[in-house]
């Protein structure tokens, strides 16, 4: 998915997953993508959940991060895509327009239908701001829980870690990296995933703080190559 340069549209490009087959290419509503949440297939329909931004939020990499004027910047929010295979159109619609990045999910429904889905999110309902708490969506009902690390927190990507055998999708904890700037170091916040109205349930205060950064992932276990 990537803006056409020049044109007030963004374009889809759709493959067959075995590679044999026709590629499509459709047009949609102009917008740039940096992380998608979730996509699966609903019969002739494929459904990608994306954080979207109207424009590309460049912002000098050279600057500090101090200085960064956030509401001049375009904020990312999720919409859903619907990609019609059949009639080769696309319907849009704005899942939230709260501000937020980093997507994730019980890796068990990644690729298939699913409810729950966990996305860093800025300490105010609206406007653009640095990432300072967690929410939780319930696609099905529309629901949302919070936790926020605001005024001295700073979140990085959650990762959603589920419990052995669990029969509920959203069983599970959720793990971030949380900047404290009062104190210059970073915590491993954990949070039960189905109860964030719990507050953090565990807060690993690490001797330093690790770098602000974007990405992580969670094993079950360590491979050393």
């Amino acid at each position: 998915m990537h803006r056409v340069q020049g044109r007030s549209a963004t374009r889809v490009w759709v493959m067959p997953r075995e590679g044999d087959g026709k590629v499509r290419s459709l047009d949609t509503t102009s917008c740039f993508v940096f992380h998608h949440a979730n996509a699966y297939e609903k019969g002739d329909t494929l459904i990608v959940d994306s954080v979207c931004y109207e424009n590309f939020p460049t912002i000098d990499p050279e600057m500090d991060f101090r200085e960064v004027d956030f509401g001049s910047l375009p904020e990312g929010q999720l919409w859903r895509f619907k990609v019609n295979l059949a009639s080769g159109t696309i319907e849009r619609e704005v899942i939230t327009s709260r501000c937020c990045e980093f997507p994730t999910l019980n890796p068990k429904n990644m690729g298939r239908p699913y409810q729950h889905v966990v996305i860093g999110t800025t300490h105010e309902s609206v406007g653009n701001a640095p990432l300072q708490a967690l929410m939780k969506l319930d696609l099905h009902n529309g629901t949302q829980s919070f936790w926020s690390a605001a005024p001295q927190g700073f979140v990085g990507e959650p990762l959603f870690v589920p419990k052995p055998n669990a029969s509920t999708e959203d069983a599970g904890w959720i793990l971030s990296l949380v900047y404290d700037a009062e104190h210059h170091r970073t915590d491993v916040v954990i949070l039960d995933a189905q109860d964030f109205e719990r507050g953090a349930i565990a807060r690993l205060h690490l001797t330093h703080h690790v770098p602000y950064g974007l990405h992580g992932c969670f094993v079950p276990e360590m491979a050393l190559c």
